[in-house]
């Protein structure tokens, strides 16, 4: 059996090898991995109403910002990138206007999948940092009422919480 040892040997030195990884893991906060950006593109969704009928696009319901769901993702100042969750797709690009640290270009595609189907939206316009605004959604009616789906976005400093 002195073959056994031989097999076993370099198994045991690679496990050891990993668990200092594991060790350092579990010390880190997902925002540690943020690093140099200093952004962070907020995509809310919701099957509920986000803004009152022919109401201004940045100025959302309370109660879509309540029961919404979230997804973040940290970004650069000029930045590009896709996004995707169980129910919101989104590939986005944007990047600040000359001459102003809080006003953006951005570019945008995505889709929102609800119970009851899935909408679209896509454009370009000017996202103002930390203002929230209504993308694209649907709304229904039928006899067992209105149905809505909508989604929001938002550009934030990270604050590191």
């Amino acid at each position: 059996m002195p073959m056994m040892p031989r097999i076993l040997l370099p198994l045991f030195l690679t496990g050891l090898s990993v668990l200092p990884a594991f060790t350092l893991a579990e010390n880190a906060t997902p925002e540690a991995y943020i690093g140099s950006k200093h952004l962070v593109l907020e995509i809310r969704h919701c099957e509920c109403e986000a803004v009152k009928p022919n109401g201004h696009p940045s100025v959302l319901l309370s109660d879509f910002l309540q029961e919404s769901s979230v997804v973040k993702t940290a970004v650069f100042t000029e930045d590009n990138g896709f996004v995707a969750s169980d129910y919101v797709t989104m590939g986005y690009e944007f990047s600040p206007i000359k001459d102003s640290s809080d006003t953006f270009s951005f570019n945008y595609t995505g889709t929102h999948t609800t119970s009851s189907g899935q909408s679209s939206g896509s454009g370009e316009l000017l996202l103002e940092k930390g203002q929230w605004v209504h993308l694209f959604g649907s709304h229904h009616e039928s006899t067992s009422g209105a149905r809505h789906a909508n989604v929001a976005v938002r550009l934030v400093e990270f604050d590191g919480s």
